[in-house]
Formats: C-alpha cells, structure tokens, sequence
C-alpha cells in the first residue's frame, strides 16, 4: 500500500490522522512521534493545542470509541479500512470528547477522508458520525456498560481502560486501603497532563510556575522542543515524580568524590541526566550502563551539557556488566523495565498495547535485576529500586522478594528521603517503607520508590 504520509494536509485534523498512522501502523511512540510532527507543521498556537488535545485524546480513548463506532456502524473493526477507522476514531472524539459542532466534526473529517484518497468511504465516514451523534457520551456510556454491573468490567467501559489494568490499579489502591480512589484516578489518566522541565543548571524564567515539589522543575511554556535550554541539554522534559525519583538516588545520603555510583538501567537518560548534575556539583561521577546501543545513544545526550567524565555512559547487558566489576558500587540506582502503568495520562495509546501476559516476563527479569544489583552492592551502600508503575508485583512484592532473598539488605524509609528533597510535603506518599506517587492524588505519574540498603561490614 502506498505510504500517504507525505501527502498529508497540515491541518490538526490531517496531523492527528498521521500520528494514528504511526503509532498503529509503524509501531511509533505517541510521545516521541508526535513532537516531530509538531516541529515539521507551521500550526497556530491554538491549533497546535487543538491537534494535540484530538491527537492524544482520541489515542487514550481509542477502545472506547472503537466499542462506540462499532455499535454505531454495525460493523467490527476489522472489517474497516484501518486509515478509514482512524478517521471515525477521530470524528468521535471530536463530537463525545470536545464538543465540536456536529456539522464541523463531520465535514471535515469526510473532506479529510477524501483528500487523504479514500474517497469511497466518505460515505460511510459520514453517515457512522451523524450516527455517533445522536447520543452525547454519557448516554453512550450507559450503552457500553449496561448489564455490565458496578464492577471491573463497567470501569473498564466506561473510562477507556483495559480491563485488566483497572483491576492492576484496584490491587494497587487496596494495597492502601484506598480502593474508593479508583474512579478518580482512571479519570486522571485521561486528563491530560502539563508538561515539566528539569532544570539542569539552567534558570527559570519569570514567568514560568515552578513544580510543587521538585527543586529542579518547572512547567513547560509553549513548545519545549524550541526552548533553548532544552536544545543546549540544561534543561530535559521529564514529568516531575521521575526528577523525584532521580533526586532520592542523588541525596540518599551525602556524595563524595571518589564513590562508586551506577545507574543500572540507564536509557533514555532523564534520571541519569538529574542525578548526573547533582554528583557533578558535588564533585562525584557515575557510570550509566544500558542494553540497547539505540537507548544509550539518548543517554549520552541526556547528559551532553555536564562536563566530560562526569558520567561514564556504557552500552552493555547489566548482567554481563556486573559480574566483570572488581569493585562493588556504594550506590546503585535500578530503574526497572516495568508494564509502565505509571505513565499512562503520557503514553496515551501505551493502554491498547500492552497486555497482561507482557507482566509475567517483566517480573522476572525485575527479580533477575535486583538480586544482581544486590551482589554488587557495597557494604553500607544503597540500592535505590525504581519503576514506572504502582502493580503490586511489580513493587511491594519485588521488594519483600529481594529481602527475603538477601538477608544483607534492609529497607530504609524511603518517604523520609523523599519529603527531604521535596520543597513542599507529599502527602499520602507512602506505602510500607516505600513511596508510591499518583497521579490523581500527587498530580505526578506513579512512581514507586524503595531505597534499600546493605548492612555494613562488622
């Protein structure tokens, strides 16, 4: 099939069907793609905000409003062109989700539908919109979710969510007897979130609102990909509960030249890049280890704006890396590869993707990780263990796990370091010894965060 990409219209409408195609047809990152295809447009201010609202909105509820056109149409999915569905997933949005005029949303995505070449499905673009029409989104979800109950499956309808993530995020609240939080923070998935920069040496401007609680961050204004600090490498976007969480591994305890520090899963580089900075200052370095030679490549330009030797990035598997180590680490920070359930108001089409059986491999490969972390610990040092996610197994379990594992590691009050580096107190942030961030309750993505440490030598 012919690749429309270069003849898409620079519309928000064309520019939103394009990332729709990349994400579903070439596999790209939502929040990677659709930045460059931000840069390549000559948009407005307010229609950037428009296309980007209808791009990302329709990416997170592209379940929902599958369910919503299939009954409207009669028609399955499969059945329909994958370029013409993407259309009526974005005319849907449109008319349930921004109240864009009936006669707008559905002119234009049929005049979209035919300058894009599939003219012959103009006529099922318009009469399935007109359709979806007819009903204003609550009483499509009263349609979605009737017989379902008041259960999972009901949650799962009527907020875009998989089912089985709303019963992981369920597991995880009731880890802190906060199940009623539920519906709020499924909702706060589908808010869509402010962008933060942290400030890495740079300065704020006047007028940009510092983060509540991370020292190094601000809100991004306008466009971060045009700021020069960010373009210079002073200043990385980066949401604020993963600055949090690089500044816990950073000032766990006092740095001193001359340690041992290693950030075990280093790629893409943000936190490597936060605490990079702070061990600079504090006249230290570390070594950055990552798999991928692609994700390494990114760290090293995460920290292209420190001093050279700062950070030693290395591009190799963690477990071959460790054991050829002669001396141990005085500080580890482990980064997990996670389901990334943390970061889904980020990753707005990461929710369709991924899947319950992607856990099982991921859990062991955490444990893998933790207990080499452990062995190459130094007595008295710290490991501090991170992911991207608040599942149960993840995270608590991991840790009970690991300490049942190693009788040398004990957990440390991790909340304690956290309202330390924090300029304002989190409130709610702690889950055993270990802090758990949400977004619906702490307005940052869902970091875990358990500093362990390894008992010191007699």
């Amino acid at each position: 099939m012919e690749n429309k990409r270069t003849r898409i219209p620079g519309t928000p409408r064309g520019l939103a069907w394009s990332l729709h195609q990349q994400v579903w047809q070439e596999g790209a990152y939502a929040n990677i793609a659709w930045p460059k295809l931000l840069a390549q447009s000559s948009l407005s201010p307010e229609d950037t905000r428009f296309a980007t609202e209808l791009a990302y909105g329709s990416l997170r509820r592209y379940g929902q409003w599958g369910a919503v056109i299939e009954i409207a149409s009669g028609r399955k999915e499969h059945t329909v062109q994958p370029e013409v569905w993407w259309l009526l997933i974005l005319g849907t949005h449109q008319l349930l989700a921004l109240s864009t005029a009936q006669h707008a949303a559905v002119n234009e995505m049929v005049a979209l539908c035919k300058r894009l070449g599939f003219s012959r499905a103009a006529g099922l673009v318009n009469a399935v919109l007109r359709r979806v029409s007819e009903k204003t989104l609550e009483e499509w979800r009263e349609v979605l979710t009737e017989g379902l109950g008041e259960g999972s499956q009901a949650l799962s309808a009527s907020t875009a969510h998989p089912e089985w993530i709303v019963e992981k995020l369920a597991q995880a609240l009731m880890r802190e007897d906060r199940l009623e939080e539920l519906p709020a923070l499924l909702a706060a998935h589908n808010t869509p979130a402010s962008t933060h920069l942290a400030l890495l040496g740079a300065e704020a401007s006047g007028t940009e609102e510092h983060t509540s609680h991370s020292p190094i961050g601000v809100v991004a204004e306008g466009n971060p990909g045009r700021d020069p600090r960010v373009i210079s490498g002073e200043a990385r976007v980066q949401d604020e509960g993963s600055q949090l969480a690089a500044l816990v591994a950073a000032h766990v305890a006092p740095m001193t030249p001359g340690m041992r520090m290693l950030d075990a899963c280093a790629g893409p580089g943000g936190k490597t890049a936060v605490w990079g900075y702070a061990a600079w200052q504090a006249g230290a370095s570390l070594t950055a280890v990552e798999q991928h030679p692609h994700r390494a490549r990114l760290v090293t330009d995460s920290v292209r704006s420190l001093p050279p030797g700062t950070v030693d990035v290395k591009s190799a598997d963690l477990l071959d890396f460790l054991p050829q180590q002669k001396e141990p680490f005085d500080r580890i920070l482990l980064d997990a590869p996670c389901v990334g359930l943390g970061a889904l108001r980020r990753r707005p089409e990461a929710r369709w993707r991924k899947k319950l059986s992607d856990l099982e491999g991921l859990i062991d490969t955490q444990r893998r990780l933790l207990a080499a972390c452990a062995d190459a610990l130094a007595p008295g040092g710290y490991l501090v263990y991170v992911t991207c996610s608040p599942v149960v197994e993840e995270t608590t379990e991991a840790i009970s796990w690991i300490l049942q594992k190693d009788p040398q590691l004990q957990a440390v009050s991790t909340e304690a370091i956290l309202q330390r580096v924090s300029v304002e107190p989190l409130v709610d942030a702690g889950v055993s010894s270990a802090v758990q961030l949400w977004p619906h309750r702490h307005h940052t993505d869902a970091m875990f965060i358990q500093v362990l440490q390894k008992k010191p030598a007699d």
